[in-house]
């Protein structure tokens, strides 16, 4: 009986579906099956809400199909129990997945000797976890299972400037924290330092204890938004150098002089001293202290103005200006300009047609073209320049 009403609902619940034919599993069955490798079976802990997938190779048993492969999908409960038909519930809490694949596993071995059941997530239930402390906006954010603790913080608008984020802490319901340090992720990759979010728990971020600037010829990445001068602050990290501050904090512009870069340090608040550090090559470190301000220079720029201008030359650049304003530099279009086909080229040879709003950067240069005439039309304007010649010079000798 027990077993009568097992293969009743599982086959009730989703039909069978063909061996081999895996790529139609997925749209036949409705059940989502998130790829194993997608994230650590381990890491992910099961919560209330989840939908935990059952493939049974070789059919439901007893059901009289042969050849075939039958998937279904049942949810996780508020209360933390998965409901499997005419099975003992199984308590998922503090579970992770593998645990509960293992459990599954065994359940079934017990019960039905032979059959070998495998499970994974189908989906991953919502919850909401408030994001407290320096952030852009603190407040609830809604995640899920799969939702690692960068994503909920950029969802809180991302950490501010002067939050710690190498003491970032998750805060459980029961009051346990564990800190996590973002910047071992965000520069090494380290995974174990971004974990997955469980329910019932908050983020905080606290406030840096220390803080240094970095300003210069940064890149938009560094939150700079364009390319130019800036002047932003940051986390000071003990042990960290000035060119580990700025691989951290995002890099550095094209504009750059990477050879010019200095740090700024002021003691007692008397002494100021500018102690210089390059980019380039494997020069010894120069160790930050709290308060140092880390400057990138630019290195001196210019953009070619080339084709139908008044003054075709090179003219200075100034981060964020416009094609229209390198064209006005060099004297304007001339009479012979083709305005509506300006082209720029980058410093790395990319080539397009550029609008006169379009903003330059360093080392591109602005083509200016020629309204393409006909050969008479050359001719004329030749024949032209002769003829104001000759009146001007008959006019000078006739008196």
């Amino acid at each position: 009986m027990l077993l009568t009403g097992l293969i009743s609902v599982f086959l009730c619940a989703v039909p069978a579906i063909s061996a081999g034919v895996s790529d139609d599993l997925l749209e036949d069955s409705q059940v989502i099956l998130i790829p194993a490798d997608y994230f650590d079976p381990v890491e992910y802990m099961v919560n209330p809400g989840d939908e935990i997938w059952m493939s049974f190779p070789g059919g439901v048993p007893f059901s009289g199909v042969s050849s075939v492969v039958s998937v279904v999908s049942m949810p996780v409960g508020l209360d933390g129990v998965l409901y499997i038909p005419a099975m003992p519930g199984i308590d998922t809490y503090g579970m992770n997945l593998q645990e509960l694949q293992s459990t599954i596993f065994d359940l079934f071995s017990y019960h039905y000797r032979g059959l070998r059941v495998s499970s994974g997530l189908a989906r991953s239930a919502s919850f909401q976890i408030p994001v407290t402390g320096q952030v852009g906006i603190p407040g609830i954010v809604t995640v899920n299972g799969l939702t690692r603790l960068t994503e909920a913080i950029e969802k809180a608008g991302g950490i501010a400037y002067t939050g710690a984020a190498s003491q970032i802490l998750v805060i459980s319901l029961d009051g346990d924290s564990t800190v996590y340090n973002l910047n071992s992720f965000t520069t090494d990759g380290n995974l174990s330092a971004n974990p997955l979010l469980r329910r019932d728990t908050r983020i905080h971020v606290p406030v840096a204890a220390s803080t240094i600037t970095i300003e210069g010829a940064l890149s938009p990445e560094a939150g700079a938004g364009t390319v130019g001068t800036n002047r932003l602050l940051t986390e000071y990290i003990p042990g960290e150098s000035a060119r580990e501050a700025l691989v951290r904090f995002g890099g550095i512009a094209r504009t750059a002089d990477l050879a010019g870069c200095y740090v700024y340090r002021v003691y007692n608040d008397t002494l100021a001293t500018q102690i210089p550090f390059s980019m380039q090559g494997t020069a010894s470190p120069v160790l930050l202290q709290p308060g140092d301000r880390v400057v990138v220079p630019a290195s001196p720029s210019f953009i070619n103005v080339t084709g139908e201008v008044v003054l075709a030359a090179p003219v200075a650049y100034s981060p964020g200006m416009t094609v229209s304003y390198y064209v006005g530099m060099a004297g304007g279009f001339s009479s012979l300009a083709r305005r509506s086909s300006v082209k720029l080229q980058l410093a790395d040879g990319e080539r397009y047609d550029a609008d006169m709003t379009d903003v330059v950067l360093p080392g591109s240069t602005v083509e200016v073209p020629r309204v393409p005439v006909k050969f008479w039309e050359d001719y004329l304007i030749i024949l032209t320049g002769l003829a104001s010649i000759v009146i001007a010079y008959q006019s000078i000798f006739s008196n």
